[in-house]
């Protein structure tokens, strides 16, 4: 579920060419682990430099990773990332994996959330537009009454929900915030 696909990375570039050219594998294992990317880009990365003539440490490169996903695998960046609609490579050490996923998954239940509202309103607003036609039925224009109604009434809901996942980031921040 949370695991997003691999084959979506290949298209993009993994380095540009002066930071190739400086070899500094730590800082670029760092980076990776930072944006929550899979160890496996590495080996994209020595295809890139090694036409740069550039000598590839994949032990400096994953000590780096290593240290960027201990700032990456946190509960806050992981709703950030839910909330951005981002993807998870199951890229977490078990210690802090759970904790990115709570926050992930809270993260993305809002944005859906929003999502969803945006939907019922976008709706909300063609039902108006269709009522502003003069030559609307009596019984179409009531019809389009009640759907009116029923989609404020649904939206009135969502909103209710929202504020109840809103709390429940809020306390999820805050305590976060106090183990810093």
């Amino acid at each position: 579920m949370l695991v997003g696909s691999l084959a979506s990375l290949s298209a993009c570039t993994t380095l540009k060419r002066e930071v190739c050219s400086s070899g500094d594998w730590r800082k670029i294992g760092v980076q990776d682990g930072n944006d929550g990317r899979p160890a496996e880009r590495y080996g994209r990365h020595v295809k890139v430099c090694g036409r740069e003539g550039t000598v590839s440490g994949q032990e400096q490169y994953l000590a780096g990773r290593e240290s960027g996903l201990a700032t990456y695998c946190t509960t806050l960046r992981g709703y950030r990332e839910g909330a951005l609609g981002q993807s998870y490579y199951d890229v977490c050490p078990p210690l802090s994996a759970s904790l990115f996923q709570t926050g992930f998954q809270l993260g993305n239940r809002i944005r859906q959330m929003e999502s969803r509202i945006s939907d019922v309103n976008e709706a909300y607003f063609a039902v108006s537009r269709q009522l502003e036609k003069k030559s609307l039925a009596e019984a179409e224009r009531a019809r389009l009454i009640q759907e009116q109604a029923s989609l404020q009434a649904r939206e009135a809901l969502l909103n209710e929900d929202l504020k109840v996942l809103k709390a429940e980031a809020d306390a999820l921040v805050a305590v976060s915030r106090k183990k810093i």
